[in-house]
């Protein structure tokens, strides 16, 4: 909704793409509570503690296409395939995460960027402004890397070595040898500045470019304070 209203489109336009990513966000939530056995969600008890399994899933497998159903109708083909292709790459990304420790960065682009890929990108559509397609998925290629590897750094700060899993488990050869924290605090300082770069060349409204150069900082403190990390 933000990035539509910041490239100059209504905000009523947005509802759609904003009501579709909130269902696959919840619904890909609810999925990874059951296989990462994680039973709590946002403050309460995980979906499937409370429905258990079955109910779980065969509710998920509903709300998933009813959600890509919302963005063909709100949007049209181009941004449905565009939505089919970013989720099929969730799927690579959560098979990557469980079976290859070969590219961290690949890895938690696919799960986790192409999910904020998709929120920006349909920004694009839900403005009209249908070329700036490839620069809105870089937006949420970057904002995704940067979020994801916050996110597994706290891993290791808040979490027993046992209990670390998925892309945080990549990360580990960088813990063993002490150099966790460089290594993180380098790939955020890339992709900020990849992210910084590609703002200057989209067309958003002057006034809001303050706050959409703040947001990977915005994404980082917010996951280190929700922790009790001052800094990387």
């Amino acid at each position: 909704m933000f990035f539509t209203v910041a490239l100059g489109g209504d905000i009523k336009d947005s509802y759609g793409g904003a009501l579709a990513i909130e269902i696959l966000h919840s619904a890909s939530l609810a999925l990874d509570d059951i296989v990462d056995l994680d039973v709590t969600r946002r403050g309460d008890k995980a979906a499937w503690v409370i429905y258990g399994n079955r109910k779980v899933i065969f509710i998920t497998n509903y709300l998933i296409p009813t959600a890509l159903r919302i963005i063909q109708t709100s949007y049209g083909d181009d941004a449905l395939n565009t939505s089919i292709e970013l989720w099929k790459d969730t799927s690579v990304g959560a098979l990557r995460d469980m079976y290859d420790n070969n590219d961290y960065i690949r890895t938690i682009e696919l799960k986790t960027g192409s999910l904020f890929k998709l929120s920006t990108v349909l920004s694009a559509y839900a403005s009209k402004h249908y070329n700036t397609k490839q620069q809105m998925l870089d937006v949420g290629k970057y904002l995704g890397i940067i979020y994801q590897v916050i996110d597994d750094f706290v891993d290791y700060k808040t979490k027993k070595l046992e209990e670390i899993d998925g892309s945080a488990k990549q990360l580990f050869k960088y813990y063993r040898e002490g150099k966790l924290e460089e290594y993180v605090r380098s790939v955020y300082l890339e992709y900020k500045q990849k992210y910084d770069e590609l703002i200057s060349n989209i067309p958003f409204q002057s006034k809001y470019i303050s706050e959409i150069r703040s947001l990977p900082e915005f994404l980082a403190n917010g996951l280190l304070k929700e922790a009790n990390i001052d800094k990387i």
